[in-house]
């Protein structure tokens, strides 16, 4: 086995910091014993203002071993996508959750090639779900992008991606975009897989495990383990745009982690993003990718839209606005979940829905940050962000059960 770099999980209970060797696929992890223990803030009583009404939940499949691996469903129209660790994805009804049909990736590949490919001691799916160009689309443990059609779950194509795949990949009209964790980026085209570009940069030999999800402007936007965010000629591969938003500092290597990890939001010519001991700030695209505003953050999840602020859920688990039309403010502030690894705050309506580590979903106004409602959805915790479809909320849960939720 291939040795090829170290990384850091970030996402445990209570939150470690754990030393990682990064394997090749089929390989095995190594944890050492050094770790930075924090406590859990135990969670106080609220008066809600909303309810959260359980609409359905549906057993996908087993939930991940590996803590990194954080697999968000994905809709489009009335069907919403979802996968499981152990290779299962299937397509739902959004309204009922009834099942439309079910695969494995695994049943892709030839009996050699599973032998080769999947270990039964390691997940199946790594990075997922992405929708788009009537493809659902995940990563594989075995480094590669699988393109299913979503009328039926058929395998539209299968394309090889230099390493593994934490995020999901991303389709953009006629152009698949996949970013693996070795600070590549390869563009591959929507009808058959093949690989158009590859855009490669230079990472540190230390990094968190994960990955930005990349998203699309006129070009693809992304950031990297180098703290660097870049912008992405689709049809080249080349780098329009190439904007440094935090410098290590520090004498260890620890402390010299910059990873842009997690979401990456627009608003028109405005890009928002964080890193992970470095900064937030606001990139304008029209002004050749100049830094507007920046403060000193951490984040392992990234950073969200809504109500002119951008949301960021701190690497310590607080939710933190930033008023955009100000420079950047800070509007609120919500310690309350302090190290309870929560994800990234997803608006809805007038709120944010935010996991956490024993399961519950919470509800914050998005005008002061105050908690108004609270429902506990996977007792086995949540590490996915919630994804929004008007007032419905659908969680994936770590225990591989998808959970639809509705704002009453």
């Amino acid at each position: 086995m291939l040795q090829t770099r170290k990384v850091i999980p970030v996402k445990a209970k209570p939150i470690a910091v754990l030393l990682l060797p990064l394997l090749m696929a089929g390989c095995s992890w190594f944890e050492s014993s050094d770790e930075d223990l924090r406590e859990p803030l135990e969670l106080a009583e609220i008066e809600s203002e909303i309810s959260l009404q359980r609409l359905w939940d549906v057993k996908i499949g087993k939930g991940a071993t590996d803590k990194a691996i954080q697999l968000v469903p994905a809709y489009s129209g009335s069907r919403i996508f979802a996968a499981a660790a152990d290779g299962t994805v299937k397509a739902l009804e959004t309204g009922t959750g009834r099942e439309i049909w079910t695969v494995n990736i695994e049943t892709f590949y030839d009996e050699q090639e599973r032998r080769n490919s999947f270990s039964k001691s390691a997940d199946t799916i790594t990075g997922g779900v992405g929708v788009g160009e009537e493809l659902v689309l995940v990563g594989s443990s075995a480094g590669e992008v699988v393109a299913m059609n979503q009328s039926d779950g058929s395998l539209a194509w299968r394309a090889r991606a230099t390493s593994e795949v934490l995020s999901p990949p991303q389709a953009f009209g006629q152009l698949v975009v996949a970013q693996s964790i070795d600070g590549k980026v390869a563009g591959f085209n929507a009808f058959d897989g093949e690989r158009k570009w590859l855009y490669s940069t230079s990472i540190p030999a230390l990094t968190l495990r994960g990955t930005a999800t990349p998203m699309h402007t006129d070009g693809v936007v992304t950031g990297f383990a180098n703290g660097r965010i870049t912008v992405i000629d689709r049809e080249r591969g080349l780098p329009v745009i190439d904007q440094r938003i935090a410098t290590a500092q520090g004498q260890s290597d620890l402390e010299r982690l910059v990873d842009i990890d997690g979401l990456i939001a627009r608003d028109g010519n405005m890009i928002y993003a964080a890193s992970y001991q470095g900064n937030v700030v606001a990139i304008d695209l029209a002004q050749n990718g100049r830094v507007i505003w920046g403060y000193p953050a951490s984040t392992v999840t990234g950073v969200t839209l809504g109500f002119g602020n951008v949301y960021m859920s701190s690497a310590d688990s607080e939710i933190i606005a930033y008023d955009t039309n100000s420079n950047g403010r800070e509007t609120w502030k919500n310690e309350a979940l302090l190290f309870r690894d929560i994800t990234a705050a997803v608006p809805v309506s007038s709120y944010l829905a935010v996991g956490d580590f024993e399961g519950y979903l919470h509800l914050v106004a998005q005008a002061d940050g105050r908690f108004v409602g609270r429902v506990r959805v996977d007792k086995d915790g949540l590490r996915s962000q919630a994804i929004v479809d008007g007032s419905r909320i659908f969680v994936m849960g770590n225990s591989g059960r998808l959970s639809a939720l509705e704002l009453r």
